[in-house]
This record gives C-alpha cells, sequence and structure tokens, in this order.
C-alpha cells in the first residue's frame, strides 16, 4: 500500500514534562489538538509549502521537546498517524548478526521480532527526529534482502453498511 506524507497535518511525540511548553510553542504556530486514543498531539500547520520542507519547519519548531513525523495518507486519502516505529519484511528471516547490521547501517535500533512471522522485524529510529520517515522507508525497501518497509501506524477504520 503506498501512502503520502502530508504537507499539513505532523504527529508531535514529547514527554509530559516537555508538553505545556512545546504546546505554547506549537499553538503560536498552528492548531493543536490531542491526538485521541494516545499521548501523542496533532499539528496542522497552514498548507503552504511541500511536505518535506512542512516537516522541517515543525521539527524546527518542536526541537528537542519531541519527535515530529507527517501524517500518512492512503490511496483513498484515509489518515493513518506513525507511532516512530517501522516494521520490516525481510525476503528470508534474518539472523539476529543481520539485523544487528542492517540496524547499524540505517541508524535504527531493532525492538522486538515479529513470534509469528519470522521474517519481519520491528525497528526503531536513533533518532527520530532527524529522519524523514518516508524517505527512512524508502531506503530500507531499496536493500537487497528487504520485501516490504512500513512505518507502523494508528488508523481509523468505519464499518461499512451493508
Amino acid at each position: 500500500m503506498k501512502q503520502s506524507a502530508s504537507s499539513d497535518l505532523f504527529v508531535v511525540h514529547t514527554s509530559s514534562k516537555d508538553r505545556p511548553a512545546l504546546s505554547r510553542r506549537l499553538t503560536a504556530t498552528g492548531r493543536l489538538q490531542p491526538l485521541d486514543g494516545t499521548d501523542a498531539l496533532l499539528l496542522s500547520l497552514p498548507s503552504d509549502r511541500a511536505a518535506k520542507p512542512a516537516w522541517d519547519h515543525a521539527r524546527e519548531v518542536v526541537g528537542t521537546a519531541g519527535t515530529v513525523q507527517p501524517v500518512l495518507f492512503d490511496e483513498a486519502g484515509e489518515p493513518h498517524y506513525p507511532t516512530g516505529e517501522i516494521s520490516i519484511r525481510f525476503v528470508e528471516p534474518p539472523g539476529d548478526e543481520d539485523l544487528r547490521r542492517l540496524a547499524a547501517e540505517h541508524g535504527l535500533q531493532l525492538i522486538r521480532r515479529n513470534e509469528f512471522v519470522p521474517q519481519q522485524a520491528v525497528f526503531q529510529p536513533l533518532d527520530a527526529s532527524a529522519g524523514y520517515l518516508p524517505e527512512i522507508v524508502e531506503r530500507l525497501e531499496k536493500e537487497k534482502g528487504i520485501r516490504t518497509a512500513w512505518a507502523n501506524t494508528l488508523s481509523r477504520y468505519q464499518r461499512a453498511a451493508s
């Protein structure tokens, strides 16, 4: 499933200690609201920039007080909210050394292996504020031995009327 990055909606993760001061800074730049069902914030900026420059701007405002990643939209235009984790499905089940090498080469930390799908593992960027999630996923998908990579997201679904 191909996802595109928003140029005006961003998920912001911050500690409870930094949240009040960061919220004041973010409110001065755009509209801020809690992201339902999480401890993250949803930042809405004026959409006068392309996706990556808008992310750069949001990242500047957040600074070291948290991390920010763009909301991702699927082909149907439905929003998906990044958690900060990246899942990777390998062609073959990787060994521990393969996972360590990949993590070191891409600035990732192994979070867990999928106990039900041995070809799959979940990673997190070591510096989540420095990497633009769509580019990280794109780079990983080009890596030899990786079948696919995707940003883990929170998504809302509606039951279709029958």
